[in-house]
């Protein structure tokens, strides 16, 4: 099985791996400053590493590509700055990559709590192996809007926890 990951234009994933943020000596830390409080990279990655173990390991996936509407040009603007990837995460299981696999639902699940903005990082759900990922669920794109401060947070992901942190370049394909 494949999952889905965009990354900057200009980048080198093919031949360096894809990074997690503890590893990725350009990650732009602005995502996180606010959230953590925190204004270095390596403060916020000790503080990813308090909202659980390996969470500064973990690398976003989606089941599938994203889409846009009218109402979310900000998630435009990410794909289209964007190039995407695929990743065989099912070949990454076996060779022992993976350490950990998080669910981050869509604001409108019902697993999704209702105080959903007091978690301090994203709110994830940890689930057993990559085979509770969820294949046949259908993303809520045309609730994504910007206007309504909803990028993101409509859309279900996961968390994969990375054991070293990178994706070699082998379990990765670019999607044209």
């Amino acid at each position: 099985m494949f999952l889905c990951h965009y990354a900057p234009k200009q980048n080198n994933v093919l031949q360096t791996g894809l990074l997690s943020f503890a590893k990725n000596p350009n990650a732009d830390i602005r995502y996180y400053t606010k959230r953590s409080g925190k204004e270095t990279k390596n403060e916020i990655v000790d503080w990813m590493e308090s909202c659980f173990k390996g969470r500064s390991r973990g690398i976003r996936f989606f089941t599938c590509p994203l889409q846009w509407t009218t109402k979310s040009l900000k998630l435009k603007e990410l794909i289209d700055n964007s190039e995407l990837f695929s990743i065989d995460i099912t070949q990454l299981d076996k060779d022992g990559f993976v350490e950990g696999v998080y669910l981050k639902p869509s604001i409108f699940e019902e697993c999704c709590p209702p105080d959903i903005e007091n978690y301090k990082d994203e709110y994830l759900i940890k689930l057993n192996s990559i085979a509770d990922i969820d294949w046949t669920y259908k993303q809520t794109f045309d609730k994504c809007d910007d206007n309504a401060g909803l990028r993101m947070a409509p859309l279900r992901f996961y968390v994969i926890v990375i054991k070293g942190g990178v994706i070699p370049p082998k379990y990765i394909r670019k999607i044209l």
